[in-house]
């Protein structure tokens, strides 16, 4: 017989629980797993983005050193053409003043002065240094020597 009296004391109760599933760990690692991949993306991401904005930029300089050299081939090229105009209007001037006894210099083709301001824009252009393709912007080879 047993020590308990039925009537004072309820029986203790056995609990058992039916075998859980995994279910819920599976779901956990697969969200750790899922952040962990996005960390490293978002650390290789901010890498790569640093790189372009910095070749960007060196890509961005020479383009203007490029667009201010042609600016000042342009402008030597202009400043040439009025001096050549300038001297070709002074020697018409002399040989209209130079008394008929004297013999004439040959005379000098009226555009050779724009001839020569034209050959100069083509010089300064030609030193220009070349752009680089679009799609390398890690080159750091220098751009051919000028033909002549």
């Amino acid at each position: 017989m047993s020590n308990l009296d039925p009537e004072l004391d309820p029986p203790p109760r056995v609990e058992r629980r039916a075998g859980g599933s995994n279910v819920g760990w599976v779901a956990a690692a697969a969200v750790a797993i899922v952040a962990i991949i996005a960390v490293a993306f978002t650390v290789n991401s901010q890498n790569s983005g640093a790189a372009q904005q910095q070749a960007t930029a060196a890509q961005q300089s020479q383009i203007a050193a490029s667009s201010a050299q042609t600016a000042q081939a342009a402008q030597d090229a202009t400043v040439a053409a009025q001096t050549a105009a300038q001297a070709s209007a002074q020697s018409q001037q002399a040989a209209a003043q130079r008394p008929a006894a004297q013999p004439a210099p040959p005379p000098v083709p009226a555009d050779q002065g724009a001839m020569s301001a034209d050959q100069s824009g083509r010089d300064a252009s030609a030193t220009a240094p070349a752009q680089p393709p679009r799609g390398d912007s890690g080159s750091t080879a220098s751009p051919p020597p000028p033909q002549q």
